[in-house]
């Protein structure tokens, strides 16, 4: 065992003039490119907020965040990835398009990562308005989905640091959330989020109520057509809370939706 030690040690102080080492390989990928099996003897424990090491199908090892995993198609997190559709990427491999569905040109204005669970939302422009549909297939094609706030944490902090003026990034026109309305077979239509998670219930209040932003006497399903949920305009509403309008609009009193946050389970 010293022998091969020794042997391993060579290998690597030989090559320390190259950018890339291989082992049984003559033409390494990465800094440390192995082909064949890797053993570790030894290793620690973690904690549950720690990432997980995958490997994607080049064999390139990454980290992800626990709560992009689920189990039978829904995790702790509330978060599944069937009722969505399909499985979000790291947001490591995340590309922006030229353009989106719909055809606008997309311009990425910055990211933040919320430590409390994880995710990275990210804020983005387009070159005019987007209807719900479009908007939820560019966020599809970035990797992500279109943002869901099921708790007051974590619109409290999307807020401060996403919609905000203060932000930089300069949202002040309507953005579309990612809840709408579902009819299922035998049951009557009704909203949820994309992703499958629920609101966070508030037990203080009598009868107890979900956390959420909506107007008062929102959503309401004007003229049955009403469904997409949209995070209104500054100049509608200083506090920026919610309701739901036809998914199919690109603008709404003159402004368009132009302006979208794409949320990463990482």
């Amino acid at each position: 065992m010293k022998k091969n030690a020794i042997i391993l040690i060579t290998m690597l102080s030989s090559s320390l003039a190259f950018s890339q080492v291989g082992i049984n390989t003559e033409d390494p990928k990465s800094t440390l490119d192995v082909n064949g099996d890797a053993r570790i003897r030894t290793i620690n424990a973690g904690s549950i907020a720690d990432d997980v090491l995958v490997a994607d199908t080049e064999g390139e090892v990454k980290k992800v965040s626990r709560s992009s995993f689920n189990i039978g198609g829904g995790g702790s997190s509330g978060f599944n990835s069937s009722i969505l559709g399909y499985e979000p990427q790291p947001v490591a491999n995340k590309v922006v398009p030229p353009t989106a569905p719909g055809g606008a040109n997309v311009t990425e204005l910055g990211c933040k990562k919320l430590p409390a669970n994880g995710h990275t939302y990210c804020a983005y422009e387009l070159s005019k308005g987007t209807n719900w549909f479009n908007s939820f297939l560019l966020g599809k094609q970035l990797g992500g989905y279109l943002v869901t706030l099921p708790n007051d944490a974590e619109r409290e902090w999307v807020y401060a640091n996403i919609v905000n003026p203060t932000t930089g990034y300069n949202l002040q026109n309507s953005v579309w959330l990612g809840f709408n309305k579902i009819t299922r077979p035998g049951n009557p239509v009704q909203l949820q989020w994309i992703t499958g998670e629920e609101f966070r219930i508030d037990w203080s209040t009598n009868p107890a109520s979900a956390e959420n932003w909506f107007n008062s006497g929102e959503p309401n399903n004007a003229g049955g057509h009403e469904g997409a949920v949209q995070i209104l305009a500054y100049g509608s509403d200083s506090q920026r809370r919610w309701n739901d309008l036809d998914p199919n609009v690109t603008e709404s009193e003159g402004r368009p939706y132009n302006q979208l946050i794409i949320e990463f389970n990482e």
